[in-house]
């Protein structure tokens, strides 16, 4: 199998090169990772001309306008470019646990989506996280029981959802999270991918999840050892605002089984801007 990872950036370099460096020690390598950039104003292009020669995997660089906040937008970019059947989406502030890539890998299926469930660092523990750390795995040192109690339990909630869904008891199993999850291609573009009309932040993957259930296309979380680890930032968005609110709920009551593509998406992007792709090594 094929892997394409779409990583998403805005500005932060340093959490960018944290994140691709953590993919290059996987045990299992994806082919090519693509970096889709909403339009930093910090230069990410020359720093990852200079990471693309230490790198095991094809690197791809897609950049947009920045216009507000349109990781949707972005995000389908970076599926645009990418060449390989299934897909991992990153956000830029994520590293991970040795066999992360193979465990999405290994439970991949057609009609399901893999989602898996961050640990959260402090910024103290952020600051601890060293190239050497990100090469050997060693998150032990810095991580707390509690933290990944929480990866075990939600392991469990969503386990729970998953066959609550299948037995029809619920009518969705565990959510989407748009910076930890896979998916095959063909289930992606089958319902448009992001819907682009989310431009600020938030609900963009509550959306995506809600219509890849409706076209039965179920989450699954198989993530009880190796989890993804989110490195600390300052938040990008104004204490929880979701501008999209309004948005979202009009469009939740439009979903049905039988209408649950996006009017802009995928195959159809919202707006004519020219959109930038480099293949770097």
């Amino acid at each position: 199998m094929k892997i394409s990872v779409v990583l998403i950036v805005f500005n932060r370099a340093e959490l960018m090169t944290k994140s691709l460096l953590s993919l290059n020690h996987q045990s299992l390598l994806p082919d090519e990772v693509i970096v889709t950039d909403d339009g930093s104003g910090e230069n990410i292009l020359n720093v990852l001309k200079e990471l693309a020669p230490k790198l095991k995997y094809k690197l791809k660089y897609v950049w947009q306008e920045h216009r507000d906040f349109r990781a949707a937008k972005a995000r389908n970019n970076g599926v645009r470019a990418a060449k390989n059947n299934f897909l991992i989406f990153i956000d830029q502030d994520i590293i991970s646990t040795k066999n992360y890539v193979k465990t999405f890998v290994d439970h991949a299926e057609q009609n399901k989506f893999i989602v898996s469930y961050p640990v959260r660092l402090t910024k103290e523990q952020t600051k601890a996280v060293d190239e050497n750390m990100i090469e050997k795995f060693s998150y032990g040192s810095i991580l707390k029981t509690k933290q990944l109690y929480k990866i075990k339990k939600q392991f469990v909630k969503d386990y729970v959802s998953f066959l609550q869904k299948k037995l029809s008891i619920n009518k969705k199993g565990p959510k989407l999270r748009s910076g930890v999850f896979a998916i095959h291609r063909d289930d992606f573009i089958k319902v448009n991918g992001f819907d682009e009309k989310y431009q600020g932040w938030g609900n963009e993957d509550d959306d995506l999840g809600n219509r890849l259930y409706a076209a039965n296309i179920v989450g699954y979380n198989p993530f009880w050892s190796e989890y993804p680890i989110h490195l600390y930032h300052e938040p990008n968005h104004e204490a929880g605002n979701r501008v999209n609110k309004t948005y979202y709920e009009n469009q939740k009551k439009m979903i049905t089984n039988s209408n649950w593509k996006c009017e802009y998406g995928f195959d159809n992007p919202l707006g004519d801007e020219q959109i930038k792709v480099i293949e770097l090594n």
